[in-house]
């Protein structure tokens, strides 16, 4: 199991190669479907802080004593995602970067809340957090590199 420290530092260094990646991506380029089938960089960024904030949310019920695990098919989490995705595309790109940042504050306090790390604030934490944008940052890289950047 990790540590606190450990779990913040993943997820701050995770978050950096993401930046890195979509940075390589010209601004303009950003809303162009194709990094995965019909998402673009700014779906997956507001992907990704979505389900960050979603973590943080967890972490503060589990500090609570609240939590309760949502167990649903991969049809129920299809339809959020696409939901998701929806929501990004209403929104300017500094729309997207500004709720990134709101919602990495909110899962990074949301772990500072808990009096210990258990296994399962660990696995809300790393799934939704460091290994979500190092899945996301793979794509992000592969299509810089298919538009020849």
């Amino acid at each position: 199991m990790m540590e606190r420290e450990q779990l913040l530092k993943r997820e701050a260094e995770a978050w950096a190669a993401l930046e890195d990646a979509v940075d390589r991506v010209p601004e303009e380029r950003r809303a162009e479907p194709g990094v995965v089938p019909d998402w673009s960089v700014h779906d997956l960024v507001w992907h990704c802080a979505w389900w960050a904030r979603y973590s943080g949310d967890n972490l503060e019920r589990m500090a609570a004593g609240t939590y309760v695990h949502e167990s649903h098919d991969d049809k129920y989490w299809d339809a959020i995602n696409a939901r998701i995705a929806k929501e990004g595309r209403g929104m300017t790109w500094d729309e997207v970067v500004k709720g990134a940042s709101t919602a990495r504050a909110r899962v990074r306090n949301g772990l500072a809340l808990l009096p210990g790390v258990t296994k399962e604030a660990e696995k809300d934490f790393a799934g939704e957090t460091f290994e979500h944008y190092e899945e996301h940052t793979v794509e992000i890289e592969r299509f810089a590199s298919f538009l020849g950047l």
